[in-house]
């Protein structure tokens, strides 16, 4: 078959898009690579389950008195959280700007705790307990050092005396460590955001599309003209240079296809998006009628000190107050290591409800409660929500990016909402189009469909050796392009 009419305008095009591909290619070859190093390299918590506290009856029996006596008759969240100082009472406000704390005992406010808890939080995390602490911040902006990517706003900055400045980054609600990084992970993440996302055009949107678009695109099509190239042009015997190029070509063009394809949609998809809209707390709940009522009160009498994860006040369907006791789950502490961060070890068994007027069990059960808050949440009826499920685990649509496990996955016609059991929070919203593209970049560009077979290690290996190979092979091209400008 003759097929001089496809190899003439396929040849033109590959030479053309060779530049602009190539250096797209290395670009986002060289960017790409900082990702699994900083996973790799970067630096590592030296605890990875969240502190747990004993709680005994008299912490639950002195909430009320303790709201009563603060004139507290609304918060977002209600939760009885372990300390530095013991089980303390803290409420939040302003969707986390503003967090007070109260003792259990006296019922008298600790001014100015959040950071006292932030700092405690931060010193579990990394294991340095005596290490001076450099500067503290609440940030509620994401930066370099804490890029969007890690969802959760606001968070303490925590930055100690070390000779890399190792930073966490702790939120006082989950008591969970959001990140931590140094001056190498600070550097890779500015050169991932500045080259991977062109984060620095974010004030020119059109343009950032634009540019990415282009350079992408380039690729795609290098990719794909290239291997028409290697399938249809006459087979010769070629050396040097040019012999390595096509025999990298035959291993290393639909990896590329797959990043440049995934990419786009990814770019395109996103574009004009500001961003993860972040943690959505419920309506305030409702304080005024808790009632210092021992007799509500009795179910707790004789309950010796138990590890919790903590102890939280819910809204029910209606109206009624409950305590949610978080359970943690059966895993020791010292099975929990560096892959829980993202294998998503859960941190809870089932919880217990109590009914704070009655003291009675609830009838009512955790999905009940998280279809509930869908519902607020979405603006959705009862009856449109067609399922929903317990979420143990990261995946393509709910990834470790979220911190929080378990949630409950809540599907509706529109999308999928995943909800927080421990309070009703709106943790993430993800459209039918959402889960589509967030598919295509799970495992078109992060190859998340090996990990079960591989594990996380052994994909992230092959994914680093194949952007090598492509940057060679970029190399290569660079180099016969030259030698044919020389030659013309």
């Amino acid at each position: 078959m003759n097929n001089s009419h496809l190899i003439r305008p396929t040849v033109r095009w590959h030479r053309l898009l060779g530049w602009s591909g190539g250096i797209a290619l290395i670009i986002f070859g060289l960017s790409g690579l900082t990702h699994p190093l900083m996973t790799w390299f970067g630096p590592q918590q030296a605890a990875f389950f969240p502190p747990q506290g004993q709680f005994a009856g008299e912490d639950i029996a002195a909430i009320p008195a303790v709201l009563g006596a603060n004139g507290v008759a609304q918060a977002q969240l209600v939760k009885v959280t372990p300390t530095a100082r013991g089980n303390l009472l803290q409420i939040t406000l302003d969707n986390g700007i503003n967090r007070r704390y109260f003792s259990l005992d006296n019922g008298a406010e600790l001014p100015e705790f959040d950071r006292s808890q932030a700092e405690w939080l931060a010193r579990y995390y990394t294991g340095l307990a005596d290490t001076p602490i450099r500067s503290m911040a609440l940030q509620t902006t994401f930066d370099n050092a804490y890029p969007s990517v890690n969802r959760l706003l606001p968070v303490w900055r925590v930055a100690f005396e070390t000779d890399d400045n190792l930073t966490a980054f702790v939120h006082t609600e989950l008591n969970a460590l959001a990140s931590l990084t140094n001056n190498t992970k600070t550097l890779q993440q500015t050169v991932f955001q500045a080259l991977h996302t062109w984060n620095w055009l974010d004030s020119l949107e059109p343009a950032r599309v634009l540019i990415v678009l282009l350079l992408v695109g380039s690729l795609a099509i290098l990719c794909l003209t290239g291997m028409v190239m290697v399938l249809i042009m006459p087979r010769r015997k070629l050396r040097g240079t040019r012999r390595w190029h096509r025999a990298l070509a035959w291993g290393i063009w639909l990896p590329l296809l797959a990043f440049s394809i995934s990419g786009l949609y990814h770019l395109l998809h996103n574009a004009g998006d500001s961003g993860p809209a972040g943690l959505a707390y419920g309506p305030a709940i409702n304080l005024a009628n808790q009632k210092n009522d021992t007799a509500a009160t009795d179910w707790i009498d004789g309950r010796e000190a138990q590890p919790l994860n903590s102890i939280t006040l819910l809204s029910g369907p209606d109206g009624q107050i409950l305590y949610r006791l978080g359970m943690p789950s059966g895993k020791p502490h010292q099975a929990v290591d560096h892959h829980a961060r993202f294998n998503g070890t859960p941190t809870e068994n089932p919880p217990r409800l109590i009914d704070a007027a009655s003291g009675s069990i609830s009838s009512l059960s955790d999905q009940e409660l998280a279809r509930f808050a869908a519902t607020r949440h979405l603006g959705i009826s009862a009856e449109d929500i067609s399922a929903s499920a317990i979420v143990t685990g990261f995946g393509p649509e709910y990834d470790f990016r979220n911190k929080r496990l378990p949630v409950w996955r809540v599907d509706h016609a529109q999308g999928t909402a995943f909800i927080d059991p421990a309070n009703g929070a709106l943790v993430d919203h993800v459209s039918r189009a959402d889960g589509y593209e967030g598919l295509s970049f799970s495992h078109l560009h992060k190859w998340n469909f090996m990990t079960p077979f591989v594990g996380r290690q052994i994909r992230d290996g092959l994914v680093t050796l194949v952007i090598v190979i492509a940057l060679v092979f970029g190399v290569l091209g660079f180099v016969m392009l030259v030698r044919r400008r020389g030659n013309a």
